[in-house]
């Protein structure tokens, strides 16, 4: 909250400020108290960079012009004035939301109500503009909604702010109008602003409302102001069909380029909203509008020309977060730390388009959680407390899209708060990349191809021409039509490739990458396997290099199965990437002794796991398209292949240690396999559970199959086990309920059961009976994860903020626990939906496994095209 001191003491005799509400764009609202009349008012504060640019005395005389208005949709003025150094207005506080927050909550509104609330609105700017008051800020923020009746705040605000500012609103960096929402004369900041610019916007509102999107989006507010000025507004009904055909043609008519060629006033753009016979009438000058909107476009992009330092003006007015990156600004390169323990998982890192907000997925030993941080913070918010993967921003920066850790399911939720929305869930093995463009589509990558879904919600479509291309980590060009992927069944053959979201022609270039990274000045911006970042001469419209490649830098973070690079560019030129490899290697451990590598190579390692006699290891082993699992020889030193379909994870061995039992998609439904660990014969499915699953063990004498269930982030996940014998019916619940239980592991007698769960609020380890009812025990006290019974029975491992744990038990027919002592550092990677970690079978030892080099650092470059421009200068001397 700013220091208002000096307000709340000149007003202490009027008004009592209770708490804050809100900010915006010119003002902070604040709750308080009327004690003349003894109610509850919102008290607007203006800026206090806009009150040193304004007048005090001209903007209360400004202000007064919009007091008179009394109209059932306006929220009237009650107060204003000057106080402490502080310029304010006074409201009526309304219990409500805003249509934004709404918006927010549903995506859409019903048809019905939108239309309903867009006449009462336009219902309120007739009056006003009856009366010569111009709103010049209609927006859904500014929308609030009483009861379901909508009240128009601020009526007025930007014009007084405008007139009190004399023409210097651009000193302030506040906005007048906002991109989105800005009829094109208002975006070329025309002197004359008539009535018909709030129509302009009002149906602007209208057209989000019921598609869950603005008519123009775009990556920048140049890009947004740009697309108002020359492009036609996509016909409402191309996203949402049951829009009635009046309402379609009286929103292209509202949203017609010229004013001259909208509405003659709001009452008439509400009448059409509401005549069944409007669309009919208007059908025979469908043709005729159609070439008046061309010439529209073209004298608009004529005066869009002619007026490129008013429309940058503008654009500085509203960007609030950042400025454009000044091409002689200073590069700026920083990196932030991650508390003690706490790592940035590989891949799943995005910047915004705006270069203000970074969103990261960090994993430790209490689990895995998504923050989104403010570039001008110091530390982030977490937006969720269970990892996401694939995050991409929407092009507006106000949206963050992903996908839980398990399944196809594309989800998108607000950088700053609030539920998650399900905007659907693709068919296929696995997400492999998102990209927002900004037509509002959401491009998809998977092994099966690419895809897209609208940002609003729907079903998504197949973009390839064939399922067995895998089209992986999608980039949309800026020109919202060319989309870059990568493509290959293997790493060292993955090369890029382009496809055109119109023609969905696709041509495979000659460029080995595990991702793209994006277009900048004139180089497409790729990453290479081993992490360096390269630039090469493209055409785009050609699709072919024009020169040699040029490597910019080196040590990115090499990304994953489920991330591609771990770098993310945006619009405005601000890069972040982790550094250093992400690859990871397998190590024996044990206290007081230095690690011992097995394998020299560092590669993505998940879920390594011992065989019965401690001789073979098997572990999941990550590719930028898929998984398999590999079998590790400690004896012979050999490291041999065992799976080559599908995405396989989670391996564990069969008792007698002749099979590995594995996860597998490849059939396009997450089943249970198992596979002879010499490969003497083919994978086969052991268990196809109804829901999906990801994880899956077998009792010690091989009569229970137990899995645990995935359902995503909101969802709980639970435990059950099947028996191997008969018809394998019933099928057990064993844990299950609104808490996430996780990692079941069977005790060597079989008797007893140990998992993970959150129902107390944090991660710890219990223990109950198996396979029947019995009272559970609480093995950990101050969080755990990851449990693992010793061979012997007597000890029980599991991890916590200060390592790994060894709990002495006593099994048999009761359960109980002894001394606690910590055997391993906390040093080492940690598992997320699966143990990362095993005990050798004499309990002397650990398999571990541990970052390769130095741990990856999240690093942030400002102005990093300034950088890029260098190099490439340096590289052509």
């Amino acid at each position: 909250m700013a220091d208002i001191s000096g307000l709340t003491a000149a007003l202490a005799d009027r008004y009592r400020i209770e708490r804050e509400l809100g900010t915006g764009g010119m003002a902070t609202v604040y709750l308080a108290r009327d004690l003349k009349h003894d109610r509850d008012v919102a008290l607007k504060v203006l800026k206090p960079e806009l009150a040193a640019v304004l007048g005090a005395d001209r903007f209360v005389v400004e202000i007064k012009t919009t007091a008179s208005l009394q109209h059932p949709h306006i929220l009237p003025l009650f107060d204003s004035g000057t106080a402490g150094g502080f310029l304010f207005y006074v409201m009526p506080y309304i219990a409500g939301e805003t249509i934004r927050e709404k918006l927010n909550r549903e995506t859409q509104f019903g048809v019905e109500e939108a239309v309903r609330i867009a006449r009462e609105i336009a219902d309120a700017l007739d009056y006003a503009h009856r009366h010569g008051v111009i709103h010049r800020d209609i927006k859904p923020e500014n929308i609030l909604l009483h009861d379901g009746r909508a009240m128009v705040m601020d009526f007025g605000i930007a014009l007084a702010v405008s007139a009190a500012a004399g023409g210097r609103m651009t000193e302030t960096g506040l906005s007048l109008g906002t991109p989105h929402y800005m009829s094109p004369e208002q975006a070329t900041a025309e002197k004359e602003i008539s009535g018909r610019s709030d129509e302009y916007s009002l149906a602007s509102v209208l057209y989000e409302m019921l598609t869950g999107a603005p008519p123009h989006v775009g990556a920048s507010a140049q890009q947004i102001i740009m697309k108002i000025i020359t492009e036609t507004v996509q016909p409402v009904t191309v996203h949402r069909k049951n829009v009635p055909p009046n309402v379609a043609a009286a929103l292209a008519k509202a949203l017609e380029k010229l004013p001259a060629d909208r509405f003659e006033s709001a009452k008439a753009f509400s009448d059409a909203l509401a005549n069944p016979a409007f669309a009919t009438a208007t059908a025979s000058g469908a043709t005729a509008g159609a070439k008046a909107g061309r010439g529209a476009v073209s004298k608009w992009l004529f005066i869009a020309t002619a007026t490129v330092a008013v429309v940058a003006t503008v654009v500085a007015a509203w960007t609030l977060a950042r400025p454009h990156p000044d091409p002689d600004a200073p590069v700026v390169r920083l990196s932030f730390d991650l508390p003690p323990g706490e790592r940035v998982l590989d891949a799943s890192i995005a910047v915004s388009p705006q270069g203000d907000r970074l969103a990261y997925t960090s994993v430790s030993a209490s689990g895995s959680r998504t923050f989104i941080r403010r570039t001008s913070e110091l530390v982030g918010h977490e937006i969720s407390s269970v990892g996401w993967s694939n995050l991409t921003f929407s092009p507006d920066g106000r949206w963050l899209a992903y996908t839980p850790f398990t399944g196809s399911e594309i989800k998108k939720v607000l950088v700053d708060g609030g539920a998650s929305v399900s905007l659907g869930t693709v068919p296929i093995a696995g997400v492999r990349g998102l990209s927002w463009t900004a037509t509002n589509t959401i491009v998809i990558g998977s092994p099966n191809g690419l895809w897209t879904i609208p940002g609003s919600g729907g079903v998504p479509h197949h973009l390839s021409s064939d399922f067995k291309s895998n089209g992986l980590y999608p980039m949309v060009l800026s020109d919202g039509k060319t989309v870059l992927y990568a493509t290959g069944l293997s790493d060292e053959s993955r090369r890029l490739a382009v496809v055109s979201l119109a023609t969905r022609s696709t041509k495979v270039l000659e460029v080995v990458a595990i991702a793209p990274l994006g277009m900048r000045e004139g180089h497409l911006l790729y990453v290479t396997r081993t992490g360096a970042l390269m630039a090469l001469p493209f055409d785009v419209k050609e699709l072919r290099a024009t020169g040699d490649r040029v490597q910019i830098q080196d040590s990115l973070g090499a990304g994953s199965a489920v991330g591609g690079a771990a770098a993310s560019l945006s619009a405005s030129g601000t890069l972040a990437y982790l550094s250093g490899q992400t690859g990871r290697q397998l190590v024996r451990s044990a206290a007081g002794r230095a690690d011992l590598p097995l394998i020299a190579e560092p590669r993505n390692y998940n879920a390594p796991r011992l065989s019965p006699d401690g001789r073979k290891v098997a572990v999941r082993v990550e590719g930028t398209s898929s998984a398999d699992i590999w079998i590790y020889d400690l004896a012979a030193r050999t490291f041999t292949r065992l799976t080559t379909e599908g995405n396989n994870i989670a391996p564990e061995w069969s008792p007698d240690g002749k099979r590995v039992l594995f996860l597998s998609d490849h059939l396009g439904k997450r089943t249970i396999w198992w596979q002879p660990a010499d490969g003497s014969a083919k994978a086969e499915v052991l268990h196809e559970p109804e829901e999906p699953v990801n994880e899956a063990i077998l009792s010690p004498d091989a009569k229970w199959l137990l899995y645990r269930t995935a359902s995503g982030e909101l969802h709980p996940r639970n435990i059950f086990a099947v028996p191997l014998t008969g018809d394998r019916k019933p099928v057990l619940p064993l844990i299950t309920g609104p808490a996430q239980e996780l990692m079941p592991r069977l005790s060597p007698d079989g008797r007893w059961l140990a998992n993970q769960s959150n129902e107390s609020g944090q991660f710890e380890i219990y223990v109950r009976p198996f396979p029947g009812a019995g009272a559970r025990v609480q093995v950990s006290s101050q969080g755990g994860r990851e449990p693992l019974w010793a061979r012997s029975g007597r000890a029980l491992y599991y991890r916590t903020p200060a390592g790994i744990v060894s709990a002495a038990v006593t099994t048999g027919a009761t359960f109980s626990i002894g001394e606690r002592r910590t055997v391993l550092p906390a040093e080492y990677q940690t598992g997320v939906g699966h143990p990362d970690y095993d005990v050798f079978p004499d309990g002397s030892q650990f398999l571990m496994l541990k970052q390769a080099g130095a741990a990856s650092k999240p690093i942030l470059v400002h102005n990093w095209g300034r950088e890029l421009r260098e190099k490439l200068a340096a590289e052509k001397k």
